[in-house]
């Protein structure tokens, strides 16, 4: 039996995945750059072009000072990416 149907359909999926992956490795390292401050990888969430990230106030508001310089490099280095807010 051919079996090569369900493995390229799977393949679709774990490329999906990965570029989720990838997308949300580039957000948190870019992040942590701008406020020079480590970011921990579980705390952020990406859906609908809106980046939250959990953590103490004083993170949230180094990220918030810097906001504009973030979305403004996301933009930049992850093209095709449309983030629209940090919260």
């Amino acid at each position: 039996m051919d079996y090569n149907h369900i493995t390229s359909f799977l393949d679709k999926f774990k490329i999906i995945l990965f570029k989720k992956e990838e997308t949300k490795n580039v957000v948190v390292k870019t992040i942590s750059d701008e406020i020079s401050h480590p970011v921990l990888d579980n705390s952020v969430k990406i859906k609908n072009g809106i980046i939250s990230v959990e953590g103490s106030p004083i993170l949230r508001s180094e990220i918030l000072i810097h906001k504009k310089q973030i979305l403004t490099k996301l933009k930049a280095s992850l093209l095709g990416s449309n983030f629209l807010d940090i919260i």
